[in-house]
């Protein structure tokens, strides 16, 4: 039975030197990876096209978070004023009202849900712009440091700091598109049915 073993694992450990002695032709075409590594979340927010847009997205958040308010504050006085009326009205008149209130009330929940929306079209619209952008220096920059991988930063456990490009990529970046606007002509839509 050894000698049966042994003539297995002949045939078995030739057959894995013959595998490891052999060259693979695609193996020797692959090129030795160049990894560079991108914070893209740092570039998305500290940029200066990122930064340009932050006081317009914190003043429109401010109105519509306004603009609801106030709508809420609307709703609540009419549901008040109805139910003070509750006891006056007849019932026929009483589930009229609070009909056209419901109707009124899910009028403004669509409306804020379509505002909201549409601020956040115009918001990703813009930050799209920007990703467009980071992803055009990010391969030129691959192209100048012949590198074959670029990776985002937050998938890595750990590196060496040598392969990370990010403070490049951002340099060209702001260079390239220092300011952006928001598209405001979505927004005015918005507003528009946004104010009924």
């Amino acid at each position: 039975m050894n000698v049966m073993l042994k003539l297995f694992t002949l045939p078995t450990v030739a057959a894995a030197l013959l595998l490891a002695t052999s060259t693979n032709p695609l193996a020797q075409a692959t090129p030795a990876p160049s990894i560079g590594i991108v914070d893209i979340q740092k570039v998305m927010r500290e940029s200066m096209a990122s930064l340009s847009i932050r006081p317009t997205v914190d003043r429109m958040r401010k109105e519509f978070q306004k603009q609801v308010s106030s709508q809420e504050q609307r709703l609540r006085r009419s549901e008040q004023e109805l139910s003070r009326q509750r006891a006056i009205l007849a019932p026929e008149t009483f589930a009229q009202k609070r009909r056209k209130f419901s109707a009124q009330a899910r009028e403004a929940q669509v409306s804020v849900q379509r505002r909201r929306s549409t601020l956040e079209r115009a918001f990703n619209n813009t930050k799209n712009e920007i990703l467009k952008n980071l992803i055009v220096v990010a391969q030129q920059v691959a192209t100048e440091k012949n590198l074959n991988f670029m990776i985002e930063k937050r998938f890595v456990l750990i590196s060496a700091t040598s392969l990370d490009v990010t403070d490049e990529i951002m340099k060209r970046l702001n260079e390239r598109l220092p300011k952006v606007e928001i598209d405001l002509s979505l927004v005015g839509k918005g507003d528009a049915k946004g104010k009924k």
